[in-house]
């Protein structure tokens, strides 16, 4: 789909969409610190991991709350990580770019799914180093089962992307202890690539794998300066699947569009 061709929502829309998906993010942050820990993400009620108090209702607040409480909890005084307002905004800000880029449609519903997937899987990789089962699996089953049914491509077209991605980093797990003496891609990334590549095709998965690695190199160039890198020198890089499985699901067409031009191939007869 190509900016000319996007669908024109109401500006109502496009702040509910935001308003909502902080909410939802909200959620994402309990799922992010319970799940690892293997804690039910609905019982009990939001609470604070240092003293324990219930969190109360006016406190609950996507980022205003935060805000307000100047990033504390109101009973403890202890500091409230910048994980929880940072989560909230970015799932706001995707659910709005979902809502931008597809309208109303089954697209849309399928969209905000992805993407409020990879916010929380993002979340748990940085801080855990962990992509568990119990979300890459559910990912790469709504992306290919929502691709028999949704998308612009034939399924095998996702499949493809799929096989193709998670082919690609598989193949480098195996070759990065005979080429570097130690181990490369975990097998976490691996099903994460079947959910992006699943959901955003063949051509997706290339601009995936691609994204992923510059960001990932500028990332790792930018913890270096600031000395922040850990003594491996390693990197969770799911969240750098994650930004470039968002930048191909929203731009895919218009990166490969620019691509192409660049290339001088856009203009050949």
């Amino acid at each position: 789909m190509t900016t000319a061709e996007q669908p024109v929502i109401s500006w109502i829309t496009f702040i509910a969409a935001g308003v909502v998906g902080a909410v939802v993010g909200s959620f994402l942050n309990v799922v992010a610190h319970r799940l690892p820990r293997g804690e039910s993400v609905v019982f009990p009620p939001s609470r604070c991991p240092r003293c324990g108090a219930r969190i109360r209702a006016r406190d609950l607040v996507p980022v205003l709350s935060w805000v307000l409480l100047r990033g504390r909890c109101r009973d403890c005084g202890e500091p409230i990580h910048w994980q929880y307002p940072v989560v909230e905004g970015i799932t706001g800000l995707l659910w709005m770019g979902v809502a931008w880029r597809y309208g109303w449609s089954w697209e849309t519903v399928l969209g905000l799914v992805f993407v409020s997937f990879l916010v929380v899987l993002s979340a748990i990789d940085l801080w855990e180093w962990i992509l568990p089962d119990a979300l890459t699996y559910p990912l790469a089953a709504v992306a290919l089962l929502g691709r028999a049914w949704i998308g612009p491509e034939p399924w095998w077209w996702y499949a493809g992307g799929a096989a193709l991605g998670a082919g690609v980093l598989l193949g480098l797990r195996w070759l990065s202890p005979l080429l570097f003496g130690k181990e490369g891609m975990g097998l976490g990334d691996v099903k994460l690539m079947i959910g992006l590549g699943g959901m955003t095709g063949i051509s997706g998965a290339v601009l995936i794998l691609f994204g992923a690695s510059v960001s990932g190199l500028i990332g790792g160039l930018i913890l270096m300066a600031l000395k922040r890198l850990d003594t491996s020198g390693r990197l969770p890089f799911g969240p750098f699947l994650a930004f470039g499985g968002i930048a191909a699901y929203l731009f895919g067409s218009d990166l490969w569009v620019f691509y192409l031009s660049m290339a001088g191939w856009g203009n050949r007869q």
